[in-house]
């Protein structure tokens, strides 16, 4: 009897994982974003410098320009209240149990307060990406304030009634609530690695816009 559990356990440690597949965008085919949460305003695709408000109401910070190629995104928390979301990639076809990574870079020049970005979110179904079927969760870390700072989490799929992942882009300004001022955000870059039975849909007209190997997909953290 022994020998059949440790071949069924053999067996069991045999079975491969689903494939994974990695895909990246950063923003030069025109896009924006695919749908937001909240007082979000001014999404815009930017390229070169920009001037920016930390919560005041006239510019009083600069982004030198994108993370990676030309063109990177924009919006604006306008007026400050609760925490507002950028949709920025949705993952679509998934199975509870499967894994999905993403990950996006954010400009912070403020270590240890805000404006800071954060990763999150939430569960939908594969028609619609405006729908909500409850939070996913995501990292409890923020941009580090150095400036193009990277974000990441890996998400256990499990939901529910949904069968997609709606990746958020969280936006915290100070104060969060009751403040009539405008803060903005730049992002560039964001990557998702899904099994190769889901779909992934970004920003703008293709989707995905570039598939990547692993190497690529290390390339995030040079």
């Amino acid at each position: 009897m022994r020998y059949l559990i440790l071949i069924a356990a053999l067996t069991l440690l045999a079975v491969p994982a689903h494939a994974q597949v990695g895909s990246y965008y950063s923003w030069e085919d025109g896009g924006t974003i695919l749908g937001s949460y909240g007082n979000l305003v001014g999404e815009a695709n930017v390229s070169g410098p920009q001037m920016g408000s930390q919560g005041s109401t006239l510019p009083d910070y600069t982004c030198a320009g994108a993370y990676d190629g030309e063109y990177y995104l924009h919006v604006a928390e306008d007026p400050h209240s609760g925490t507002p979301q950028a949709f920025i990639a949705w993952v679509t076809n998934l199975n509870d149990g499967d894994e999905v990574t993403a990950s996006f870079y954010g400009y912070d020049i403020t270590p240890g307060a805000s404006p800071s970005w954060r990763i999150w979110g939430h569960y939908s179904d594969s028609i619609d990406v405006t729908t909500y079927l409850g939070s996913a969760g995501g990292n409890s870390d923020y941009t580090a304030g150095t400036g193009w700072d990277l974000v990441s989490y890996t998400w256990v799929f499990a939901g529910g009634n949904g069968n997609a992942l709606v990746i958020e882009a969280r936006l915290y300004s100070t104060p969060s609530t009751n403040d009539p001022d405008h803060t903005d955000y730049w992002c560039d870059y964001v990557c998702v690695t899904s099994p190769a039975h889901s779909t992934q849909t970004f920003p703008g007209d293709s989707t995905p816009v570039e598939g990547s190997t692993w190497a690529i997909i290390k390339a995030l953290f040079r």
